[in-house]
């Protein structure tokens, strides 16, 4: 029995790498957890939200549902009821959906009937609340406690940060079990976070400081978390504890500055491993982020800064006050605390709202009339007598400062031919957003350096599968060769990586005046 064709062969590996560049994009866009289950059917847009199933005619993009979906999920009476008080008196969700109403009024429809605004507060704060809730039932259950909470004024900010955490968690990968909140015969978490790649268990709390307290909102004074991580301690917990705080301050700088509280919340989480105790004990351990969802108080702006803090409380290899000694410590802490990386990378995702309901960037249209440069596929090009013949992209690269895409071409006899391409506006939103993929396939491109660990991983992307025996023939004259020959394959690779990778930090550093020390894992 014969194997495939070379051809046949070269066809399927094509197919697998646009598979995993779809998958890839799709990350980029919904996250790690349960992708959105959506089709066409008879001119109906359907989506499948766990157990239950909704259809509409009018969803042109994610959005269109999310819209759809929080209003049946709070009720149309609900919603009626608040809009007939006076607005003064109206829940703080009616005043969001307000804002978002006048900008949408305020923007023209595009040739395909939809808005497109750059987001503000309100609408990151509404559509982010529709989103999570979505994410709540998809992976796990949306109880009607919850909504409950969220339709009273009193105790909607908490139920808002609660969807937000489990929204986070959903997108980071993990499996949701949420408690049963009617059982008072004894203190628990409000949910049980099992992350699905390693198993790992986590007893989940969420607090959040309310406009309520006299301290929120200010950014006149410290922010306080003691009192919340305190509350959050005192659960009863089965598994690893990890604890959400929401600070609900206004903002005070750009999304790109780092906030002047991360210091002071430094000094408070110290100081409460030294002498915070909990029915007479040392506190326990837990793994603490620290948020601040700055949209609502920046509702009419586009300029908000949602940012966060993870925290090791007592556990000093994750996110430590003293930088670490090396970029091997760094790796060998992010491998320890790997869910807790995906998580971080989750709640730092710039856009946390798909536009889209599947793989596709929104910066793609929907009627497939942007045309794609992919690995793969045949194109006519032009020749040097003028004519023009049909020929294979083998390879390309995107000249930002040009506009331009250069392409590689294979034509029928063997020959390669060089075309370029002018990009219009909407390609090169597309490139910005997913560069890796542009042409089809995960494909290398130019890697930002921000921080010790991408140099790592900018080199662990290249030799990560380097076979042990090359790995010895490159570190032969290295003082600690013979001990390096223990080390299997993998390990032996973090160890040659992260060695050059200080080097190339080091240079970053010179040339671009980062912090010279290792940041925290």
């Amino acid at each position: 029995m014969t194997g495939p064709s070379p051809e046949a062969l070269a066809w399927v590996q094509l197919e697998a790498a646009r598979q995993e560049a779809r998958e890839h994009q799709r990350r980029l866009m919904q996250g790690l957890g349960k992708p959105i289950i959506s089709f066409e059917s008879h001119g109906y847009r359907v989506v499948c939200i766990g157990n239950e199933v909704r259809w509409s005619k009018s969803w042109r993009t994610f959005p269109n549902f999310l819209f759809d979906y929080i209003k049946v999920k709070l009720t149309s009476e609900w919603g009626n009821a608040e809009l007939a008080k006076p607005e003064t008196e109206r829940h703080p969700l009616l005043h969001w959906y307000y804002r978002v109403c006048m900008l949408q009024r305020a923007q023209p429809k595009g040739q395909d009937g939809v808005y497109s605004a750059e987001m503000t507060g309100a609408v990151r704060a509404y559509l982010g609340l529709a989103y999570d809730l979505y994410l709540c039932a998809h992976h796990a259950e949306l109880p009607e406690l919850l909504l409950k909470r969220l339709r009273n004024p009193q105790t909607f900010e908490g139920a808002v940060y609660e969807a937000r955490v489990i929204g986070s968690l959903a997108r980071a990968g993990f499996h949701i079990e949420l408690e049963d909140e009617t059982d008072s015969e004894r203190s628990h978490c409000e949910l049980t976070a099992t992350h699905k790649d390693t198993g790992r268990k986590f007893s989940v709390e969420a607090k959040a400081i309310t406009s309520m307290s006299t301290r929120a909102g200010s950014s006149a004074d410290p922010p306080r978390i003691r009192n919340q991580l305190y509350k959050a301690l005192c659960k009863q917990a089965d598994h690893e504890r990890m604890i959400f705080i929401e600070l609900n301050r206004a903002g005070t700088g750009r999304p790109d500055e780092i906030p002047d509280w991360m210091q002071h919340i430094d000094v408070e989480m110290e100081q409460a491993e030294k002498d915070l105790t909990i029915d007479g004990h040392p506190a326990p351990a837990a793994y603490v982020m620290v948020t601040n969802l700055s949209a609502v108080h920046s509702l009419d702006s586009t300029v908000y800064a949602d940012v966060g803090l993870a925290c090791g409380f007592k556990i000093p290899d994750f996110a430590e006050r003293t930088p670490a000694k090396s970029i091997l410590e760094l790796v060998d802490a992010r491998e320890k605390h790997l869910e807790l990386h995906w998580l971080r990378k989750a709640l730092h995702r710039k856009q946390s709202v798909p536009n889209t309901f599947d793989d596709r960037l929104s910066e793609e249209p929907r009627d497939d009339s942007l045309p794609r440069l992919m690995i793969g596929s045949t194109y006519l090009i032009p020749l040097a007598d003028g004519q023009e013949a049909p020929a294979v992209l083998v390879d390309a690269v995107v000249l930002e400062s040009e506009r331009q895409a250069y392409g590689t071409y294979r034509c029928a006899d063997g020959s390669h031919v060089r075309c370029v391409n002018a990009l219009s506006d909407a390609e090169m939103a597309a490139y910005k957003r997913s560069p890796e993929t542009f042409f089809g396939i995960i494909k290398d491109v130019s890697y930002e350096i921000n921080e010790p660990l991408d140099a790592f991983d900018f080199l662990w992307g290249s030799h990560s599968d380097t076979p042990k025996e090359k790995l010895l023939e490159f570190t032969y004259n290295w003082p600690e060769a013979v001990e390096l020959r223990q080390f299997d394959q993998r390990r032996l690779a973090q160890v040659y990586c992260a060695r050059f990778a200080e080097t190339l930090w080091a240079t970053h550093v010179r040339e671009k005046g980062a912090q010279p020390n290792p940041s925290p894992a």
